[in-house]
């Protein structure tokens, strides 16, 4: 009999801890579902066009563009991902923060840049650099206030500098990676994680983005 009633204590313990997980699990994909949404919305808030989606929005992010294509760009591409869909202890953490949520927006200019950045968040430039074309003419730079070591290439890359500086000022937490690079395709690259990032700053990230396309277009 204590058998009995210990091995039926241990499965409806059992049954009660797979019960709450499942919850937790359907209560961060619906949260996830909708930061996916809003995300969408803070985008169409941000331009006089809209975001025309090709994936989603779900609790696994979404893709598309923004049409049209705001200045300088001809194409301005959107990748929001979550974590990943049976990762449950992934979503049991995203309840608290939402770490695993990464955003990437691409331009593609209608010519070649004038000016070259490149910034990886935790690497050092040169080493991304090395087999490269051309990789003798960047010249790594540091940026000292938020202890940041980018690479440039161009004959005049004060601007996109200027525009670099102000990017890591505002979003310097949430930042991954700072790309302008002619033989990438879309040339312009800004990725970052959303993870405490109010989606009203979407707006003014959008506007970063489109200035340091202007950027690297100057001569």
């Amino acid at each position: 009999m204590p058998d009995f009633f210990s091995n039926r204590l241990f499965l409806t313990s059992l049954l009660a801890i797979v019960l709450l997980i499942a919850i937790a699990w359907v209560a961060a994909r619906v949260q996830l579902d909708r930061r996916s949404r809003a995300l969408v919305v803070a985008l169409n808030d941000s331009l006089r066009g809209k975001v025309v989606v090709r994936r989603g929005p779900n609790a696994k992010g979404f893709a598309g563009l923004l049409e049209p294509a705001p200045d300088p760009f001809v194409q301005f591409d959107v990748n929001y991902r979550t974590i990943a869909l049976f990762d449950v202890f992934g979503h049991l953490h995203s309840l608290l923060a939402p770490s695993g949520d990464h955003l990437v927006l691409s331009g593609k200019l209608p010519v070649r840049p004038a000016a070259e950045l490149v910034w990886r968040n935790g690497q050092i430039p040169g080493q991304a650099l090395a087999r490269r074309e051309r990789s003798a003419l960047w010249v790594q730079r540091r940026l000292d206030i938020v202890d940041a070591e980018f690479a440039v290439r161009g004959a005049n890359t004060g601007a996109i500098e200027h525009v670099f500086v102000d990017l890591q000022a505002r979003f310097r937490p949430f930042l991954d990676e700072i790309s302008v690079q002619s033989d990438r395709d879309p040339e312009v690259t800004v990725a970052l994680r959303l993870a405490g990032l109010n989606m009203q700053e979407i707006p003014a990230l959008v506007t970063s983005v489109r200035t340091l396309g202007r950027a690297a277009l100057r001569s």
